[in-house]
């Protein structure tokens, strides 16, 4: 960087050479250390007009003056080193390169592409298994035809998956003319959404960018960016460490599966935690997961089968029958906002269990009818199986569209309010919505009657939706 004074290579190489070295940086509080690069932020000096300045934030003002004055220009340096592709393993691409004797290193010829790797490797854990193939490395040069040598080595898998999206957009009988067809590409890209664990998203994210921009570069695409969103997944941990094969402590999902049923793995997963954050994997969580299933399908029973959902006049339900469908309806509000917009997954499952303990507080069979038809979509996606059974075996055609039933069943028929005697809560009052206030003083009146027994009334107020507040004098 030609900064002896403040780079601790450049100073090494400058004593090296006895070149001269000029410090322009000092402490805040002291002089520069004769003997070594001071490398941290702090006050310029022989520095002319800068004198004095932060380092840091100098850094415009020097980049203005050499603008200003047509003698330098801001520019970014990036530090990207070449990328060794090259493995010595199975696994991945093979480089369709040849060594001949005669002609060096060649490129296989086109039409001999793909290269394909032989089915009768042998792994033995001890070098390159494809030098070690008897047959598949010996060829014939591309230029001059004599006997050569096959490259053995193969690519990074980075190189594979790092496009495969496009790979895609094209039929399996036809990939080659459509992998890059405008019309196939327009259809499928970019990709919805992306999502992958943290530790691999990061680099396979790097990675896929870099080959869209350099097939964008080529002429193959006409855009930047190949994933619209990204998701990247948090760790699942046991025992407070990262899952890991090295250290033992991985869960077989066989073993789950066999004894809950794959819907509970989900659940379990799913309600833990957000996937963007770290889960901890607890065994009695996936019991309890279990727990919640089987109560979901044998409450299933509640239903009758229908064809069509039922038609509920919601004004002449119980206020347990009001409550259940209000909840049941709050679960698919947050569920098209989970799905669309938050993916926090366990927060819409946490709806649908309110939902469910509000179900089983009344007993009209249609409101169970509705509410499980709402509730067995939405949990389609999370407990696929359980849900189409009890979708399959309760409901046909249905005649139900919930978005249109949202206003009616979001209708505040009676509000809570708090009562306080001279500012201090007492007790709560329900009253109907369009209450006047000559009634909510009444009802409050009635309500704190033992607070209210040889006091004297001074003031009565009514916050609205919120509190009444009377105040008295004994």
């Amino acid at each position: 960087m030609a900064v002896p004074a403040h780079d601790d290579r450049d100073y090494d190489f400058a004593k090296k050479y006895d070149l001269e070295i000029n410090a322009v940086i000092k402490p805040f509080d002291g002089e520069a250390e004769v003997g070594q690069a001071y490398t941290e932020v702090g006050e310029l000096f022989n520095s002319g007009e800068f004198d004095g300045m932060n380092s840091k934030k100098s850094q415009y003002n020097i980049i203005k003056y050499f603008e200003e004055n047509k003698i330098g220009k801001k520019t970014t340096n990036y530090k990207l080193k070449d990328w060794g592709v090259s493995r010595q393993r199975y696994w991945g691409a093979p480089i369709p390169f040849i060594h001949c004797d005669d002609c060096g290193l060649v490129m296989e010829k086109k039409e001999n592409l793909p290269v394909a790797l032989p089915e009768d490797v042998e792994i033995t854990g001890e070098g390159n298994p494809l030098d070690n193939h008897p047959t598949w490395k010996h060829c014939k040069c591309s230029q001059c035809g004599k006997d050569a040598i096959r490259e053995t080595d193969t690519m990074d898998t980075f190189v594979e998956s790092s496009w495969y999206f496009l790979r895609f957009c094209a039929s399996q009988e036809n990939w080659e003319k459509e992998a890059f067809s405008s019309e196939q590409i327009k259809y499928w890209m970019g990709v919805d959404h992306y999502i992958g664990g943290i530790e691999h998203a990061v680099l396979h994210l790097l990675y896929a960018r870099f080959f869209t921009k350099v097939f964008r570069d080529l002429g193959y695409l006409d855009f930047d960016e190949p994933f619209d969103n990204l998701l990247t997944q948090g760790m699942v941990l046991k025992d407070g460490s990262k899952m890991s094969k090295s250290k033992g402590n991985t869960v077989d999902p066989d073993e789950i599966i066999a004894k809950y049923g794959a819907d509970t793995a989900r659940l379990f997963i799913l309600f833990a935690a957000p996937p963007t954050q770290e889960l901890e994997w607890n065994d009695s969580g996936v019991e309890g997961a279990y727990k919640f299933i089987k109560r979901f399908f044998d409450r299933s029973s509640n239903i009758v089968a229908c064809e069509s959902i039922p038609i509920i006049n919601h004004a002449a339900l119980s206020k347990e029958e009001k409550f259940a469908r209000k909840k049941v309806y709050e679960a698919l509000v947050r569920a098209n906002e989970v799905y669309n917009e938050r993916h926090t997954f366990n927060t819409m499952i946490a709806g649908v269990m309110e939902a469910m303990n509000a179900l089983n507080v009344q007993e009209n069979s249609d409101v169970w009818s509705e509410g499980y038809w709402i509730l067995a979509s939405i949990m389609e996606p999370v407990i696929p199986h359980v849900s189409y059974e009890i979708s399959e075996k309760y409901f046909g055609l249905n005649n139900l569209n919930p978005q249109a039933v949202l206003d009616e069943v979001f209708v505040e028929e009676s509000i809570t309010l708090g009562v306080s005697i001279n500012g201090k809560r007492r007790t709560e009052i329900e009253v109907a919505t369009d209450a006047s206030q000559e009634e909510i003083i009444s009802v409050a009146k009635a309500a704190a009657s033992k607070w209210l027994e040889g006091m004297s009334i001074v003031k009565e107020i009514v916050v609205p939706k919120k509190l009444v507040n009377i105040v008295v004098k004994g």
